[in-house]
């Protein structure tokens, strides 16, 4: 092909048909600018194929991972409402009658079906952390995907902050069975024996009851619970929600 062109050329100037090779020579030009820009969007295509399918990658891994997130919080929410549930119930024994009323044996499997557990929200964070530790953020094309993404971690700290509010309370609780009953009864109430015997099971759970502090933070642990599910998680879910729909929405793209 080139050498079609030369010969082109070279018969022209033979010819002395200069203006001829001007206009030809000009055309040849542009062709070969045609060409180098046609070059360059194949290049830019290919590049920006590239870039979408790295994004792609990215939407997808961040996808399941936020509905793994989902899952998990979910479970924390239902946990936490059994956990008010039942402090409401706990806290119906300082009145008088019903705790005369009740067994200790139902005191103890409640008071240890109760306190035997914490509630923590644990979401996986791998995804986010690698494409922000490796700067590779500006992948996604999304702003307000990248501003949720950046934001994300924020709002954990916030939730964890909320959850040891909560600990420190069941601490307290635990403090002050430990003080003023017998555990060993706490633990044969929930299915969980001691081996031998004790001279202080006679100590019995409803004990617990006759002490201000343990109402009070009982108030506490479950208010501290009712605001970790409004003010933390409800938010929290609302945001992995608006997450998953914005990157349905991106890969549909």
């Amino acid at each position: 092909m080139i050498q079609f062109f030369r010969h082109i050329r070279q018969k022209l100037l033979r010819e002395n048909r200069f203006s001829k090779y001007l206009l030809y020579a000009i055309g040849e030009i542009i062709l070969v600018v045609i060409g180098i820009l046609i070059a360059l969007q194949v290049n830019n295509w290919n590049n920006l194929k590239a870039e979408r399918q790295i994004e792609k990658t990215y939407l997808e891994a961040l996808q399941s991972e936020f509905e793994t997130n989902l899952q998990r919080l979910n479970t924390a929410i239902e946990l936490n409402e059994q956990l008010v549930t039942q402090l409401d119930e706990l806290l119906t024994f300082f009145e008088k009658e019903k705790l005369d009323t009740t067994s200790s044996k139902a005191i103890a499997n409640i008071v240890g079906t109760t306190l035997r557990y914490e509630v923590f929200y644990n979401p996986s964070t791998g995804v986010q952390t690698d494409i922000i530790s490796s700067g590779n953020l500006k992948q996604l094309k999304n702003p307000l995907l990248r501003q949720k993404i950046a934001s994300f971690g924020n709002a954990l700290e916030s939730v964890k902050r909320q959850e040891s509010r909560a600990v420190a309370r069941r601490n307290n609780l635990g403090e002050y069975m430990t003080e003023k009953i017998s555990i060993r009864n706490i633990f044969k109430a929930v299915g969980n024996e001691v081996a031998g015997s004790s001279q202080f099971e006679g100590v019995a759970v409803k004990r617990l009851f006759d002490y201000l502090p343990v109402e009070n933070d009982l108030i506490f642990y479950q208010a501290i619970s009712q605001t970790t599910n409004a003010i933390y998680y409800a938010p929290l879910k609302k945001d992995i929600k608006e997450i998953l729909e914005i990157i349905a929405a991106e890969l549909q793209l």
